[in-house]
């Protein structure tokens, strides 16, 4: 949720939630720094993730409305019940942590089943307040399945748990919702979060936007190449398309209208540009983390692993862009409205170095990326003394901090409430047995398990955020897909990007309501034309599926080939969604390269032999319909003669 729909305190209440948000901010900062550890001052993992969990519901209800009739400059009794609730359920956690880390409990007494029901709710109306039903509805289902589902026949079936022991299970253990996913919130999406705040403090947002503009915005359709550029590099940052939409779009959107793009295709453009930040290395939104965290592969190795996938997104959007400007002969701004590439370096080439010092950190040097943030951040502050304009200032410092931990509010919210459903996945088992059910009704087929997999994910994935859909679904359907003999990063890899594109494909599409809210046009329209500029999101999956070198698995060779056939494909497919190249096509043309690009996806030498014969064969028809207008435009131009008058 925007901070713009959080409420506006006056006075006392403001400067106290001010206070809140900026000091335990720093404190988590501090403790992920390691600053604690000088003075001997250590906390167990679940004692410090309650501690977080505490400030997150506690901001969560002083800030986050309960529905758009609730008070909106202070506070109501219900939410201050929530508060309380909320810290007497942690707190008696952060008191009883050595204990419940050490030694455990198999079942919760009275006074705790109260308590965990207490933070179960408070969880669940914190993510309702942000990102509605779905995913409590999901939650529910899963409690009263771990809770009954000894009453069902079949290999469904659990072991009976009572009360006590679900108890156990989700507020007590280190696995529920004081587990892995909220010490992930806590950690590393928490400090990476924050370097956005301070890095946009400081200026560097509107540098990454200027710069793109600069470098694309004379060019065809320029508005809409720098839009991508500028939400590409700053959507890593914020932890959410639709953030990225609100900051970037209200920008981008007008320009690329105002250029003569339609409203709906504006729109939908900044929806797949900002979609894409969350993809983009070295940080891709939170997603990355979380995949890190459950596979146990390094961050470092899955945001190269990314690279290449995130560069044919982006590509294949830019080539849309581009054929679609030409298709409507669009011009690009003219130079006196757009800032210079070497003004706008000079003016703010400083706030290279923190991406320079993350990138180092995290990829030479091996630091954690917790950690690498937290120095990235010190280097956006001192960079940010280059310039009086950028300089952060100790109101700035303060309001950065409050900003950094207030954009974490929604995804520790959800990712506290994705712990539960890990919990009871882990102990009924519903895991493997529904990716059992899967192969059994694919009957072992790969393509159709694949499919399968595809609109289960996608399914599952509506109305939850990315990071939660993706934890339920890698939960749910990886170990199908795994036991066929896909590998675990290719699996992972394939999930997330089914994930990725339910963000934008209708019905559910967040993010084209909100880019469509700023352009005025129909979010279905503009969730359309997003899934047609965003084809890569829905085959990459498929590609790396059939071809694991797109993921860096195979020889330097195997991976070079791959990227250069699935590039080419992509171009194929991006002239034929829009119907143009160097001229506009007709059917047949627009068929040849539509089925040329979507061949190359098959591993097969044939199929691929067939695709370049097409492509080869629409490429030439391309340079004949040229030819063709170049030849009839000079005959009527000699036709016509000087003074435009015939010559007969």
């Amino acid at each position: 949720m925007a901070e713009k729909n959080f409420r506006q305190y006056q006075g006392a209440m403001a400067f106290f939630v001010k206070t809140i948000g900026a000091v335990a901010c720093l404190f988590f900062l501090m403790r992920i720094a390691g600053i604690f550890s000088y003075f001997n001052i250590v906390f167990l993992s679940n004692q410090y993730n309650a501690i977080f969990l505490s400030v997150v519901l506690t901001l969560t209800f002083l800030l986050i409305p309960a529905s758009k009739d609730s008070p909106k400059n202070r506070l109501p009794w219900y939410d201050l019940l929530f508060i309380i609730g909320s810290l007497v359920g942690c707190i008696y956690i952060i008191a009883n942590a050595l204990e419940l880390a050490y030694f455990g409990k198999l079942s919760a007494t009275r006074v705790e089943i109260l308590l965990g029901f207490i933070v179960i709710i408070a969880i669940m109306e914190a993510v309702r307040r942000s990102f509605g039903w779905a995913m409590n509805i999901i939650v529910i289902i899963f409690i009263l399945y771990t809770k009954f589902g000894y009453l069902i026949p079949g290999s469904l079936k659990v072991f009976y748990f009572d009360w006590s022991s679900l108890c156990a299970d989700i507020y007590l253990s280190g696995d529920g919702i004081y587990g892995s996913l909220t010490n992930l919130a806590s950690g590393v999406i928490l400090s990476f979060i924050v370097f956005g705040a301070f890095f946009t403090a400081a200026g560097g947002g509107k540098f990454f936007m200027d710069l793109a503009l600069s470098l694309t915005g004379s060019m065809r359709g320029g508005p809409a190449k720098g839009a991508i550029l500028g939400s590409a590099m700053f959507g890593s940052l914020s932890g959410s398309p639709s953030a990225n939409v609100v900051v970037t779009g209200t920008i981008t959107i007008p320009m690329m209208i105002r250029s003569g793009f339609a409203p709906y295709y504006a729109a939908a453009i900044e929806t797949i540009a900002s979609t894409g930040g969350g993809i983009a290395p070295p940080v891709m939104a939170g997603i990355a983390f979380v995949m890190a965290q459950i596979i146990g592969v390094p961050y470092t190795k899955i945001a190269a692993i990314a690279a290449f996938p995130a560069i044919l997104y982006f590509v294949s959007l830019y080539v849309q862009v581009h054929f679609q400007a030409c298709k409507k002969g669009l011009k690009g701004l003219p130079r006196d409205q757009l800032p210079s590439a070497l003004e706008v370096l000079k003016k703010g080439w400083e706030f290279l170095i923190p991406f320079g010092v993350l990138i180092v950190l995290m990829f030479k040097m091996g630091y954690p990326p917790t950690l690498s943030a937290v120095y990235a951040i010190v280097a956006v502050i001192v960079v940010s003394f280059f310039r009086k304009e950028h300089r952060i200032t100790p109101r700035r410092f303060i309001d950065s901090l409050e900003r950094g931990l207030h954009n974490t509010l929604a995804v520790a919210n959800i990712l506290a409430l994705a712990g539960i459903i890990l919990a009871l996945l882990t102990v009924t088992g519903l895991g493997p047995k529904l990716s059992a059910w899967l192969v059994m009704v694919a009957g072992g087929n790969k393509i159709l398990l694949i499919l399968y997999a595809g609109i289960a994910s996608y399914i599952l994935g509506m109305g939850v955020s990315w990071v939660a859909a993706y934890v339920l679904v890698s939960t749910l359907v990886a170990p199908a897909l795994m036991n066929l003999g896909l590998p675990v990063i290719v699996t992972h890899f394939f999930i997330m990007y089914i994930v990725l594109s339910g963000g934008f494909t209708p019905p559910y599409c967040q993010t084209a309501y909100v880019a469509g809210a700023l352009a005025k046009a129909h979010p279905f329209k503009v969730g359309f034309q997003a899934m047609r500029l965003g084809i890569v999101a829905f085959i990459v999956p498929f590609i790396a599926v059939f071809h694991p070198a797109l993921l860096l698995i195979g020889t330097p060779g195997e991976i070079a080939l791959t990227f250069v056939k699935t590039t080419i494909g992509i171009l194929g497919l991006a002239a034929g969604i829009e119907g143009f190249m160097w001229s506009r096509m007709g059917i047949l043309q627009r068929v040849l390269f539509l089925s040329g690009g979507g061949l190359l996806i098959i591993p097969s030498l044939k199929s691929n032999l067939v695709s370049f014969v097409l492509l080869a064969f629409g490429v030439f028809l391309q340079f004949q319909s040229v030819r063709n207008k170049t030849v009839l435009s000079s005959e009527r131009a000699g036709v016509a003669g000087p003074g435009g008058q015939g010559s007969g």
